[in-house]
């Protein structure tokens, strides 16, 4: 178990204190909640950075890392779908795409092939969505604008992924 992997699974640990959060009505509540999202945004970048600048990435890591942020936009888009911040169809397709990239590492985690890595698009994707959930749990404006850029981007990660897992599957 490498710092690293620690981190990714404190940063799904904190899950639960997000929805807390979200759903309570104790003082600063929408300020506690970006917090903690904006901490398990910041601790993905640095569980990668340590594990990368230790010598420590694991096989467990490489599905744990994704993993924990694929979780915690789930719970953030279902939350802000619950309060009526965005569209129900948002958190359809984006879990619905996560899903499938978690059934594909999954496989290739227990068939024993590389996991296929995050591209730019990936990496992308999540700063953007970061930002606009950040902004819509602030009741910031232009929130819904890079949440539907963020999906999009997503949308084309997603399907970046499948093309390079299948390249690397069938050479």
């Amino acid at each position: 178990m490498t710092l690293a992997n620690i981190i990714s699974l404190v940063r799904i640990g904190l899950i639960p204190v997000f929805l807390y959060f979200f759903f309570s009505d104790v003082s600063y509540s929408r300020l506690w909640v970006a917090l903690v999202f904006v901490a398990t945004g910041m601790t993905d970048a640095l569980d990668g950075y340590l594990a990368r600048s230790r010598n420590e990435v694991s096989r467990l890591g490489t599905l744990l890392d994704p993993l924990a942020d694929k979780l915690m936009m789930a719970a953030a888009f279902i939350a802000l779908t619950i309060a009526g911040k965005v569209p129900l169809w948002l958190p359809i397709v984006l879990i619905g795409k996560e899903v499938a990239l978690i059934i594909g590492a999954a496989f290739f985690y227990v068939s024993r092939a590389e996991v296929v890595s995050a591209s730019v698009f990936g990496k992308s994707a999540t700063v953007i969505l970061y930002i606009g959930v950040t902004m819509a749990l602030l009741d910031l404006p232009g929130s819904d604008w890079l949440i539907n850029l963020g999906v999009a981007v997503s949308l084309v990660a997603g399907l970046d992924y499948a093309r390079r897992a299948l390249l690397r599957r069938n050479p």
